[in-house]
């Protein structure tokens, strides 16, 4: 399920649906929605259009509806069990080692990032490469991922690896999605 770029369409950066549907073009899976603040019912839809795309979907932070929709949810340190496959957002070695129930461990942030305050300091390289020695399941990387930095997010082992600012910030979306797939 996890290998390379994990696609990260965020309402943060304008249209989510727009923006999965390049990543899917361009043949990212999975893709997590991310839309933070929105209805349930909006992100519902939302995932219902994307269902024909693809590529895995990935429901931000409601484990119900993920389940509902017989989606993977991804839940970040503080939303409790999922309720079927879901990934975990994780921060520090002990969060890794703890995850028995997810299908993959999200650990960030790995570098600097303005994209997302999530209050824990960069963990940095060297800790992400603890992360994929320790964890049981596939280490997606995540926080601050850019060009510059992925050959030593690949070194430190990282299954997968998600970009945001780096990708929709960006003149070229598209040619930074295919950089980032090579």
């Amino acid at each position: 399920m996890i290998a390379g770029l994990y696609g990260m369409a965020d309402s943060g950066f304008g249209d989510p649906l727009a923006q999965a549907r390049l990543l899917a073009d361009e043949g990212v899976s999975p893709i997590q929605l991310r839309c933070k603040g929105w209805p349930r019912t909006a992100v519902r839809q939302l995932a219902l259009d994307c269902g024909g795309l693809g590529p895995t979907i990935i429901v931000n932070d409601d484990a119900q509806l993920a389940a509902e929709l017989g989606l993977v949810a991804h839940l970040g340190d503080t939303d409790g069990p999922g309720r079927g496959p879901h990934g975990r957002s994780t921060h520090t070695l002990g969060q890794v080692s703890a995850e028995d129930n997810a299908v993959y461990i999200g650990f960030g942030p790995v570098f600097e990032t303005g994209t997302k305050r999530s209050g824990w300091s960069p963990r940095g390289l060297a800790s992400l490469a603890d992360a994929v020695r320790v964890s049981r399941r596939p280490v997606v990387a995540i926080g601050g991922i850019n060009l510059a930095n992925l050959e030593g997010v690949r070194a430190a082992g990282a299954a997968g690896w998600a970009a945001v600012g780096a990708i929709w910030m960006a003149a070229d979306p598209r040619a930074v999605i295919r950089a980032m797939r090579r």
